[in-house]
């Protein structure tokens, strides 16, 4: 198969938990789901017309974290907006929501940098995507809508890193990991070493919508998220060796 690789990086990042309330905690990582808005959006597609076109059956995404981050909780003020003539505020701030984000160490020097792979088997699409990232190193602008780090005015920006082959590895074995990792194919996790520094949590993530915008059977799962940059030692059931070393594992 053949695997695309690129970054989206900003200075903000907010991916709402779907079960919070009247705080707004954020995911880590961005979910799959919002992973394939983000190519909806750079390939133009129309606002929830694309789920099934990126189902599990469709393509394949995983996600790395790819610089140091670090949560904090900001209460921010929203704007009680019903109408396009409410955004100038003439309906005051109907609350102030403690809301989670996330942003690098050092908001003056640093990015956010998650790190994309993603595949897909329509060939239009897939070259589409890549003819697009080809365009410029650094990628603003879009078919559709400008992208962003979870709400909208957290904005984002594109690196293309490269285009590689994937060869999928069917067995049991011990291998360096480099995305997040899915706790249903996983055995085991190595300990730590001075080569290889870890520091884990786990997040239930939402992966998969229908054409209604519901969850499916198999749209949320569990996953091994590694907070420092960098792979896990894992033995795993199923993964996908890269041409250019890396081993990833899907989200699906």
């Amino acid at each position: 198969m053949r695997v695309l690789s690129f970054h989206i990086c900003g200075k903000i990042a907010h991916f709402r938990k779907f079960y919070t309330n009247s705080t707004a905690l954020s995911f880590t990582v961005p979910p799959r789901t919002t992973i394939i808005g983000i190519i909806a959006a750079l390939l133009g597609f129309h606002r929830n017309s694309y789920y099934e076109l990126f189902s599990f059956d469709q393509s394949n995404i995983a996600v790395a974290i790819n610089a140091p981050l670090k949560k904090t909780i900001q209460k921010l003020n929203l704007l009680h907006v019903e109408s396009k003539n409410d955004l100038n505020g003439s309906k005051g701030f109907p609350s102030q929501t403690p809301t989670e984000i996330i942003l690098p160490q050092n908001i003056r020097t640093d990015l956010i940098d998650y790190k994309i792979w993603f595949t897909h088997v329509d060939t239009s699409v897939y070259d589409t995507l890549k003819n697009l990232l080809d365009q410029e190193p650094n990628l603003y602008g879009t078919k559709g809508i400008p992208i962003s780090l979870g709400t909208a005015n957290f904005t984002a920006f594109i690196c293309y890193e490269g285009e590689y082959d994937g060869i999928t590895i069917d067995k049991t074995v011990t291998a360096q990991i480099s995305s997040i990792i899915p706790i249903e194919y996983t055995v085991g996790i190595s300990p730590p070493d001075d080569n290889h520094p870890i520091r884990l949590i786990q997040e239930d993530l939402p992966i998969e919508f229908d054409k209604d915008r519901h969850i499916t059977k198999r749209g949320k799962k569990n996953f091994i998220i590694n907070l420092i940059p960098g792979p896990v030692i894992a033995k795993v059931k199923r993964y996908t060796e890269l041409s250019n070393g890396e081993n990833i594992m899907w989200m699906s």
